[in-house]
């Protein structure tokens, strides 16, 4: 199949050849042209081409602007196409009249120093006419060339770059001739702006993203003794090209190889970066040049409730904290966060549904969402660059969709989303085993939130708390009561009985820590003020609505033996078990709370996670728990869902 599929390749290449040659080359290149430019209408690579743009040069271009760059492009690599078809006919008369060199006495320089010369460019402008041209002015240059899949079309490829002179030089055992080339004072032309792969070469910034480099142009220059000097080809219209020839790269013989040739690959990419901003429908966009990145940015979208916040900021953190990528160290993230808000309940709403249509169009058009979000919301997210997108929060599921086809960032999304953004595509879904209904296909079923996973160091917590508190060596139980949700609600004769419990498991030489949420009702938060602040074994009261300080939570599931945590708050009673203390889930409150939260607490119960207990067992179950060991943290969970989001690198 391979073969028949080289012939023909190879047979339609050589009719467009003849035909090229009966044309004036002005008219093959508006014919490539708009030919090129039709089939950026067609080509999928023309959103990988788009993000790349918007990564590298981000807010320097419109998105109009990215796109007409990419589809500009598209025109100039058909072009480049019909223009190596007709290399034979190309003549002196013809590079005098259409092509005008910049810096042409630094070539002649070059060529004539007798040291040997590395020519570094770029898939950028027509970079074959480069040798094309060398070739018709005297000074034919050796060029490493990548062999192409089909052997013939290869061949014919290969024929037509030495049609002026010129030696193209196989990868391999074609080394050998660039090496003797140099050594014997001639020039070598390298393309070395492609990705290095995951392996070799070296990790340096391009465009502000690490990644890697290929050195082997630096190499054989360090090795021969050679010069190195950039040079680039702008096409401006058509068959008018100028070609830039840079100065000679600043070497230090003095210098390590290694420090060399990261010097010399840094002002490299220096230059390359120059040309590429200032022409940036020149340059090979489509290729996936960061495909292998050491530098990634994790964007966490919050609708503004902390406990959702939490679990994204937990799951980014695992992220972060894979320090190799493909067994290379040097991995670095940052992480950034936009607020979402809607303009109004309605406007989310219609965002909800529309957003599953805009989504294979506004690539480009993120400017959709602006009627939609409040300004500032929408400032957030205009120009952002992301790697992951990490989501909590029904509401957010259609501003992540939208937003990481713009971006072509990955999804990370907690809990289940909504119907029917649960059936579109995700990178990973971290979704709890008792949320039941359609999952997204790449799903990690977790027991806990991912809250209960934060290796969290509490020594700062625990060090401000002592500081508020003092003495703290009988402080045995932290309490954390929660509050109305949907048609559930803790209500004083509730906390009158908790209270009245913990005061008489103060006797015994008890002492413990109450915090409320913002989800407390005011009447049950007076009622704990009135009663618990005249409690000298109430160490600590937190009343969330008037104060909550960062330390407080963490503070007191760092100094506790046994954390109470009543049943309505999921991501608390996920905290609680992730921090390894035993652990009361405590049923108290009137009304029904959502069948999934009694799925969780059963899921924990029945892996020994935690212990259910109603307030008629609450001092006896806490007299228990105080002589048992403390349940283990679920490490192998953790690793699980650690390794998962490693795969996504």
């Amino acid at each position: 199949m391979e073969k028949a599929l080289d012939l023909i390749a190879y047979g339609i290449a050589r009719v467009l050849i003849a035909c090229f040659a009966r044309l004036p080359l002005a008219t093959s290149l508006r014919i490539g042209d708009a030919f090129g430019k039709g089939v950026f209408y067609l080509s999928g690579k023309r959103r990988v081409a788009y993000v790349n743009l918007r990564n590298a040069l981000g807010e320097r271009l419109t998105p109009r602007a990215r796109w007409k760059a990419v589809r500009d492009h598209y025109g100039l690599m058909a072009q480049n196409i019909v223009e190596i078809m007709s290399f034979p006919k190309l003549t002196p008369a013809h590079i005098g009249q259409n092509i005008r060199i910049h810096g042409l006495e630094k070539f002649e320089a070059l060529a004539k120093s007798g040291k040997g010369g590395v020519l570094l460019t770029g898939h950028f402008g027509n970079w074959e006419l480069l040798q094309v041209v060398a070739g018709l002015r005297g000074t034919p240059i050796h060029v490493l060339a990548r062999d192409q899949k089909y052997p013939r079309l290869n061949e014919l490829l290969n024929k037509l770059r030495e049609t002026h002179g010129s030696v193209a030089v196989s990868r391999g055992a074609g080394i050998r001739s660039l090496v003797r080339a140099l050594k014997e004072g001639k020039l070598i032309g390298v393309l070395a702006d492609q990705s290095a792969g995951k392996t070799e070469g070296i990790i340096l910034p391009f465009f502000g993203i690490k990644t890697s480099v290929p050195t082997g142009a630096f190499e054989l220059a360090v090795r021969t003794g050679s010069l190195l000097m950039p040079c680039y080809m702008v096409r401006v219209e058509h068959a008018r090209h100028e070609i830039f020839v840079g100065d000679v790269l600043r070497d230090d013989p003095s210098a390590t190889n290694e420090e060399r040739i990261e010097s010399v690959a840094r002002q490299y990419l220096a230059s390359l970066e120059e040309f590429i901003s200032k022409y940036p429908g020149q340059w090979l966009w489509e290729n996936k040049r960061w495909k292998y990145s050491w530098s990634r940015r994790i964007l966490i979208l919050s609708d503004g409730k902390a406990g959702h916040f939490k679990q994204s900021d937990v799951v980014a953190g695992m992220i972060s904290s894979l320090t190799e990528f493909h067994g290379r160290p040097g991995l670095e993230f940052e992480t950034v966060k936009a607020h979402i808000e809607y303009r109004s309940a309605g406007h989310r709403s219609l965002l909800f549904a529309l957003a599953p249509l805009m989504r294979p169009w506004i690539q480009g058009r993120l400017n959709w969402l602006a009627p939609f979000l409040t300004e500032e919301s929408y400032r957030a997210i205009e120009n952002a660059r992301a790697d992951f997108i990490v989501t909590a929060g029904s509401s957010l599921a259609p501003v992540q969709q939208l937003l990481a086809r713009e971006t072509g960032a990955k999804t990370v999304v907690i809990m289940k989303p909504p119907f029917p953004y649960a059936l579109m595509p995700y990178d990973l879904a971290v979704v709890p085993a008792h949320d039941e209904g359609p999952v997204p296909k790449r799903t990690f079923r977790s027991v806990i939130m991912p809250s209960g996973y934060r290796a969290v160091d509490r020594s700062g917590d625990i060090a401000a708390l002592k500081a508020k508190v003092g003495d703290i060596s009988r402080i045995r139980i932290a309490v954390f009561l929660g509050g109305k949700t949907r048609g559930y609600d803790i209500m004083a004769p509730d906390a009158e009985k908790i209270a009245m419990i913990l005061r008489r498991l103060s006797r015994s030489g008890l002492e413990y820590m109450v915090t409320t949420s913002r989800r407390t009702t005011k009447n049950v938060e007076q009622f704990l003020k009135n009663v618990l602040s005249r409690d000298p074994a109430c160490r600590y009261l937190v009343v969330a609505n008037e104060e909550n300080p960062p330390y407080a939570a963490g503070g007191m599931m760092g100094l506790a033996d046994l954390i109470i945590v009543t049943e309505d708050s999921l991501a608390m009673i996920s905290e609680a078990v992730g921090s390894g203390k035993r652990v009361i889930v405590l049923v108290a409150g009137q009304g029904d709370l959502p069948a999934k939260h009694y799925r969780f607490h059963q899921t924990l119960s029945q892996r020994g996670l935690v212990t259910l207990c109603c307030l008629e067992d609450l001092e006896r179950t806490v007299a228990e728990l105080l002589n048992k060991a403390a349940s283990p943290v679920i490490d192998r969970e953790k690793n699980a869902l650690l390794q998962k989001l490693g795969e996504l690198l």
